[in-house]
């Protein structure tokens, strides 16, 4: 059977303040050797840059945006390399108000990243056997590995061999893109730029120099999405349509998935309308 490995991860983010766009989830699916050449790529350009912290949203500065400008440009080529390299990411949108039972916030995060891990991929509609093996990073408790783990492995898909292991992200690289992508979307779609430093009555020069690196994420991504679909429709912020064929949840190279709960009812006040054009989206409550 033919083997893949998926690098997923999450940016779970209850704690004030609330943003409109939240619970991210992001995954990479590839083959061992073509991930093993990503690395390879990725460690001479930071040797290149003399770059030697962690791949991630938070660590983009002015000073090192010229080796992430350069990332992107690998992170590209990974992605376009071959039909089987796909990229999926699952969030939340506070506009959709969840009024169902109550759950812990752990409960709460273990049944969306289980959703994210057995439907993300579309793995129903394999036309061959396979075998996936997700890596996730290590950082969960271990009672929530250990369930997650049970869980997933558990899933009969007819085509669909599953298994899960676990790493440090400090050590992955490919875990460490998942972080760069689902920060980007978080920053971008949030308006975080706006999000302006007490007594300030403009943005500083880091907040526009992230805002245009994140819109550079979403242009690569259209711009992949529209070559592999023919389409211009790619959304960030929206499910990705199936094209008329369901099967197209596994076959196409990128997929958004807006999770919208059942026993979910719209907040306007979460809506675009409901804030400034130039303004974050968040609130404290």
């Amino acid at each position: 059977m033919l083997n893949y490995v998926i690098y997923a991860d999450e940016a779970w983010t209850q704690s004030q303040p609330l943003y409109r766009y939240h619970c991210f989830f992001g995954g990479i699916l590839s083959s061992k050797d073509e991930f093993e050449r990503l690395e390879l790529e990725v460690k001479i350009l930071k040797k290149e840059f003399n770059y030697k912290k962690e791949i991630k949203w938070s660590n983009i500065s002015m000073q090192y945006i010229d080796f992430y400008e350069q990332l992107l440009v690998l992170i590209e080529r990974f992605i376009c390399a071959n039909d089987e390299t796909k990229y999926r990411q699952m969030f939340m949108d506070r506009a959709y108000s969840y009024n169902g039972e109550s759950v812990s916030e752990l409960d709460s995060q273990f049944k969306i990243y289980y959703q994210f891990l057995k439907h993300c991929f579309g793995f129903d509609y394999l036309d061959q056997k396979k075998i996936f093996t997700f890596k996730l990073d290590n950082h969960s408790s271990y009672n929530h590995k250990t369930k997650l783990k049970a869980f997933v492995e558990s899933i009969r898909i007819p085509n669909a061999e599953i298994k899960v292991e676990f790493v440090n992200s400090k050590k992955s690289i490919p875990l460490q893109i998942c972080d760069l992508l689902m920060g980007a979307a978080g920053y971008y779609g949030n308006k975080v730029d706006w999000d302006l430093l007490p007594g300030k009555r403009r943005r500083t020069k880091n907040q526009m120099m992230k805002s245009d690196f994140g819109k550079n994420i979403y242009n690569i991504l259209r711009r992949i999405d529209s070559h592999y679909r023919s389409s211009k429709a790619f959304n960030w912020f929206e499910t990705t349509g199936i094209d008329g064929d369901r099967s197209n949840r596994y076959h196409h190279k990128m997929r958004i998935w807006k999770f919208i709960p059942s026993n979910s009812e719209l907040d306007t006040s979460w809506q675009d309308d409901a804030f400034r054009s130039n303004a974050v989206r968040k609130k404290v409550l």
